[in-house]
């Protein structure tokens, strides 16, 4: 069995996703892919979960595919036929927690207050949602959950945003967060699997600081080269900052300068650019 609280801590980011129709998973799981998630949450609050998870699981190894908002033992059963790995549900359901431990299936149940974790933790089960996040006290309520429940991880789920996502990821009893915004379903339906991989790749890079690039077609322009090779590939490192034309500035006495052609422009204002720094073997791209 697979080792999900890794798996979790790995991601860091787990998409909650409604989507109504599976003629839309092939090109949403290549999205989540591209922007670096290799886990999906597919919620039964639509009739087309079933065939969603099942058209991901078979179609697309290398995601992990679970199923959420299950309230049911029948959506449990029609999640494990469908291929799902792990079972979510909104609430602490006994039954159906019991069910799912009983076919050998990690179920990770929501809960918001220490009843709920004790109820949970009397199961065996100690990873758990922690839902609805923001309107249960948020960040504050799991701070002061942590100093009781030290064996818990937490996946807070509902109210966040990439605005917030930082505070709760700061928090050692926080496995992973849920998020609804990167897989919004009016960019679904509509097919904006380019938006969805941007939203993403946004949110990741909020959660780190930077976001790894590996593109060799992510640059506009010829990445530099020097006698080493390096930059030939056109990989780099790409960090988002407050201030595009500051940290450039802060930048330019140790030689920084901005690669022609790598410029991204909203409007009349450069929100984008990869540089070069002496004496660094990789590019830098900036955004903001």
């Amino acid at each position: 069995m697979k080792d999900f609280k890794e798996l979790f801590f790995e991601t860091g980011l787990i998409p909650v996703i409604k989507i109504e129709s599976v003629n839309m998973a092939d090109g949403l799981a290549d999205a989540l892919l591209a922007g670096g998630l290799s886990v999906a949450e597919i919620t039964f609050r639509t009739k087309a979960a079933p065939q969603v998870i099942e058209k991901i699981a078979s179609s697309h190894k290398n995601i992990v595919v679970g199923a959420g908002t299950v309230t049911t033992k029948e959506e449990v059963n029609a999640a494990l036929a469908s291929g799902a790995q792990f079972i979510v549900s909104p609430g602490f359901n006994p039954s159906i927690c019991e069910y799912c431990i009983g076919k050998d299936i990690p179920v990770f149940p929501g809960v918001n207050n220490p009843s709920l974790v004790e109820q949970a933790l009397s199961m065996g089960l100690n990873v758990l949602k922690f839902f609805p996040a923001e309107v249960s006290g948020g960040v504050k309520a799991l701070n002061a959950l942590k100093s009781v429940y030290q064996q818990v991880s937490f996946i807070p789920t509902g109210g966040i945003q990439e605005n917030n996502i930082r505070e709760y990821m700061s928090l050692n009893n926080v496995l992973a967060c849920g998020g609804s915004w990167i897989v919004a379903p009016e960019l679904i339906e509509a097919g904006k699997f380019d938006e969805i991989e941007r939203l993403v790749k946004s949110a990741r890079r909020t959660m780190m600081g930077f976001l790894p690039v590996v593109d060799g077609n992510k640059f506009s322009g010829p990445a530099p080269t020097n006698s080493s090779g390096w930059g030939s590939e056109g990989g780099s490192i790409e960090v988002q900052t407050p201030s595009l034309k500051r940290t450039i500035a802060m930048l330019a006495p140790l030689g920084a300068s901005i690669i022609p052609g790598s410029e991204t422009v909203k409007g009349k204002t450069m929100v984008g650019a990869s540089v070069v720094i002496p004496g660094v073997k990789s590019i830098i791209h900036l955004v903001e």
